[in-house]
């Protein structure tokens, strides 16, 4: 993925991937620039563990990941972190203006999957870009409609339910003006 970046001059999200560190089992993204380095890289903190081995396999990482790139400040998440509202409003506590999600959510949660991406961005005033899989592993079948939502929570490009690209021109500036706008987030009464 590293040299794929670098030969098409983009930054590429690669995830999620089982990463082994020592005896531990990760489940990682990593962001990568066009040059082909990492400058990111998020385990997974929300383990799934419903009608999966996920949280018997894999390690939750600990640290949440906040890049600063060209584009603005960057958070990664990965599926199931999309059910935790406060995962979400500690990255915008950390600048974050575009979110970007890797999932392999399946069909019986698809209206879930819809809500939650829109849900998040609205709530946060920020980019929310997710990849999702699509097909059939291992008798579960994933959902696709990967999507890329506004800070309005207003779906700006979506996939259905089979391979494709989904893109869309967003322009991070949006972040602040909505904000500015809209200052929701400066409401907020902590408790």
């Amino acid at each position: 993925m590293r040299v794929q970046a670098g030969k098409k001059k983009a930054h590429i999200l690669a995830g999620s991937i089982v990463e082994r560190e020592n005896e531990l089992f990760y489940n990682t993204s990593f962001l990568i620039n066009p040059e082909g380095d990492i400058i990111g890289k998020y385990r997974k903190m929300h383990l799934f563990p419903y009608q999966s081995e996920e949280r018997q396999l894999l390690t939750p990482g600990k640290d949440l990941c906040v890049i600063d790139t060209q584009f603005g400040r960057v958070g990664l998440s990965i599926c199931y972190d999309l059910r935790f509202p406060e995962f979400f409003r500690k990255l915008v506590d950390y600048g974050v203006e575009i979110i970007l999600n890797v999932s392999a959510w399946p069909y019986p949660r698809l209206e879930h999957w819809l809500l939650f991406n829109r849900v998040r961005a609205a709530e946060n005033l920020a980019f929310l870009a997710s990849a999702n899989c699509v097909g059939k592993n291992r008798e579960k079948e994933f959902c696709g409609t990967s999507m890329i939502v506004d800070p309005w929570g207003t779906v700006l490009a979506k996939a259905e339910d089979h391979e494709c690209i989904v893109m869309a021109q967003i322009n991070s500036r949006q972040v602040g003006e909505v904000r500015n706008e809209f200052p929701a987030l400066a409401d907020r009464v902590l408790i």
